[in-house]
């Protein structure tokens, strides 16, 4: 009988720890509310301490600390509780695994989403700048590819109208001047050592083959002045041949002092370029006439004329020097490696 009692009395004795604890309050006559408000927790867990609800995931994750904390709190040894908690099998709480509930992480979160779509758009943006710079890069070397076609198409047909430029067209009516201007000096000349030659022959004759020479340059001079002492047929041949030679140096003076004023009116309007290095140019005066355009070498120099003001463009206006009427024109306020567009003056 003795050893069957003995069973029962152990289950008997086994007490759980929620019960221990719920005991030692009520005989301290505290009430639930008393004693979350000393732990500091919700008193939904307080009664799940005392109902041995262990398994819980309101406790199950700090049961033994909640179990030291009730225990100091009521007076009761904390190995007791524990002893009494290992002790019952079936009220074995089950711990968890730890949760961060801290409004930190989801901060962090948070931030980590907005960092990654700010980074998104940066590159978006980085993306965007890069094409439309490539674009514009292709459609200005587009752009100047048109231009040079269009510029040597012109250029033939130039070359094929014999359209050249002022340094080469502009010295022929000089040229033409002095060719004049030597036949008309020549050809009385020839004429007069005829006369000489033929002196010998006849006053008449003389005279007659020198009228029309005497015509040719100054002919309001020409005519024979009568005089009231006959002349010796030796002297009128050389009277006249004297008046022709001053009437020739009249005439060679006046045409060598007439091409004075268009050289005058030419510097007034003289473009003149000169090149440090490869250049493709285009100037056109004010009616549109192309006066040139190309590649122009370095160390090469121009001079252009025409109806001012002047269109010009530049492909490389820092390997140019441009004077106008002998003044020098400012380019330093276009920017290296592109294009300038401008009118002078």
């Amino acid at each position: 009988m003795s050893a069957e009692q003995t069973p029962l009395i152990d289950e008997e004795t086994k007490v759980e720890a929620g019960t221990i604890l719920k005991q030692k309050r009520e005989e301290l006559g505290l009430t639930l509310e008393q004693v979350a408000s000393r732990l500091r927790l919700r008193r939904a867990i307080i009664e799940n301490i005392e109902s041995n609800q262990f398994e819980s995931e309101q406790v199950a994750t700090f049961t033994r600390g909640y179990l030291r904390s009730y225990a100091r709190v009521v007076g009761v040894e904390e190995s007791v509780v524990l002893c009494a908690l290992d002790d019952n099998g079936e009220a074995q709480h089950q711990e968890h695994e730890m949760q961060s509930f801290s409004q930190k992480t989801n901060q962090e979160r948070h931030d980590n989403r907005i960092m990654v779509l700010t980074w998104g758009i940066c590159a978006v943006i980085v993306s965007i700048s890069c094409v439309w710079w490539w674009q514009n890069q292709e459609k200005t070397a587009v752009e100047l590819t048109s231009v040079t076609e269009q510029e040597k198409k012109i250029e033939q047909e130039l070359a094929e109208n014999n359209k050249l430029d002022f340094a080469a067209v502009e010295p022929e009516p000089l040229t033409k001047t002095k060719q004049e201007e030597s036949e008309i000096v020549e050809m009385p000349l020839e004429d007069v050592t005829t006369q000489a030659a033929t002196l010998a022959v006849g006053p008449k004759k003389v005279f007659e083959n020198t009228a029309p020479a005497i015509l040719v340059a100054e002919p309001t001079q020409v005519q024979p002045v009568p005089s009231n002492n006959p002349a010796t047929p030796d002297s009128t041949p050389t009277s006249n041949v004297s008046d022709t030679a001053d009437n020739l140096l009249k005439v060679d003076s006046e045409v060598s002092s007439k091409p004075e004023k268009p050289t005058t009116s030419i510097v007034a309007n003289l473009l003149e370029m000169s090149f440090r290095d490869d250049c493709w140019i285009q100037v056109k005066d004010a009616t549109g006439k192309m006066l040139a355009t190309g590649i122009k070498k370095a160390g090469q120099g121009i001079q252009l004329t025409g109806n001012p003001p002047y269109k010009v463009i530049l492909g490389a206006p820092e390997n140019v020097s441009i004077t106008l009427s002998s003044e020098p024109v400012d380019l330093s306020g276009y920017t290296s490696g592109k294009v300038a567009r401008f009118t002078l003056p």
